[in-house]
């Protein structure tokens, strides 16, 4: 099975950095995003609003919830964490699904060096919107992103995944969550888009050598 995917960044406090293993980001301050291939038309459902804008800005659905589930939980987190926090939002049911579960996300961060996670604040298990799910086969569509010192993973629509989930929580595992953890990693360094995407492939290729 072969997932085809963009990479996206958003440099904290600047401006929105996009990496193409295949796709694109939103423009909004300071996140860094891994999106998917085949993606549906955004918050409207039809491919002319796909381009609509919002406040001059394209809205996108997935940058929103994770906006909102910061918003959440920020008073809650650490700010200085041991490890990170794991924050599991019930997926919305029943058209979305969790790729991986909590055991999973903490078993592989603990094979990581503490060192990559220092001062990472949460990895987010994001539950999934209805203006999601008209968006995934669009250039929206996203598999997960790194903003403000926290990882979010977007939940997956149920119906197009649950045949090959096992392949998909490898992926998660080994591909999205490592790739956002290197952009944690390389947070400060001042860079452009490209070699900070470099950077954040090369590391996932050395972590499965």
């Amino acid at each position: 099975m072969c997932i085809h995917i963009r990479l996206h960044v958003l440099q904290p406090g600047g401006s929105v950095a996009v990496a193409i293993r295949a796709s694109r980001a939103p423009a909004e301050l300071g996140s860094s995003r891994m999106s998917s291939h085949h993606q549906s038309s955004g918050p409207r459902s039809n491919a002319y609003s796909e381009s609509k804008f919002t406040n001059w800005a394209l809205y996108d659905p997935f940058f929103a919830e994770v906006r909102a589930a910061y918003k959440r939980f920020d008073s809650r987190l650490p700010s200085h964490p041991a490890f990170p926090r794991i924050v599991a939002l019930p997926p919305l049911a029943p058209d979305f699904i969790h790729p991986c579960k909590r055991p999973d996300l903490e078993r592989r961060l603990r094979q990581m060096p503490l060192e990559h996670l220092e001062e990472l604040r949460a990895v987010f298990l994001l539950a999934g919107t209805r203006k999601q799910e008209r968006s995934w086969r669009s250039s929206l569509g996203c598999y997960g992103m790194y903003w403000r010192a926290c990882v979010f993973l977007c939940a997956q629509p149920f119906d197009s995944v649950w045949r090959y989930i096992d392949d998909l929580r490898d992926y998660y595992l080994d591909d999205v969550l490592v790739h956002e953890v290197a952009h944690h990693v390389d947070r400060f360094r001042a860079a452009d888009h490209n070699t900070k995407e470099g950077f954040a492939h090369a590391f996932v290729q050395q972590k499965r050598a």
